[in-house]
């Protein structure tokens, strides 16, 4: 069940329209205060990043934000969020990142902070290239 399909420009003034937009969703659903905290720190960190690293700050790039429902909201559904930029392609899921987050956490590593945290809120996070798509889904339990 689709509940928000949103298209914004690469900018970091942006994120006040997603965090706007899925306030709005979530009061409407009636979903926790864990469930939009999870879901907004994840959002504002993913597209923030994809807005400095994958655009590199260029202005007039599209990033799309989607989401929806994943089962019965009846029988713990999660949430699905979905960004989507056509920039340089970043994957969250490779098999060196985690090692990285883990110095991150240590402090023998600057920056990756906000992955690391991104991993502890979210139930799970995927990746894709399709057609120089990247496809990042969070999964949230509500």
């Amino acid at each position: 069940m689709s509940l928000l399909d949103l298209s914004i420009g690469s900018s970091l003034e942006e994120l006040q329209t997603i965090a706007d937009r899925v306030d709005a969703v979530a009061e409407q659903q009636g979903w926790s205060q864990r469930t939009v905290f999870a879901l907004q720190v994840s959002l504002d960190e993913w597209i923030s990043n994809v807005i400095k690293y994958s655009y590199k700050n260029q202005p007039g790039q599209v990033i799309r934000v989607t989401l929806e429902l994943d089962g019965d909201p009846a029988d713990q559904a999660d949430l699905l969020a979905r960004v989507e930029d056509q920039g340089a392609a970043f994957d969250p899921t490779a098999p060196g990142v985690m090692p990285a987050l883990d110095k991150a956490a240590l402090g023998t590593r600057e920056g990756g902070m906000g992955l690391f945290v991104m991993q502890h809120l979210l139930k799970d996070i995927g990746y894709q290239n399709i057609g120089g798509r990247n496809i990042v889904t969070l999964r949230v339990g509500l």
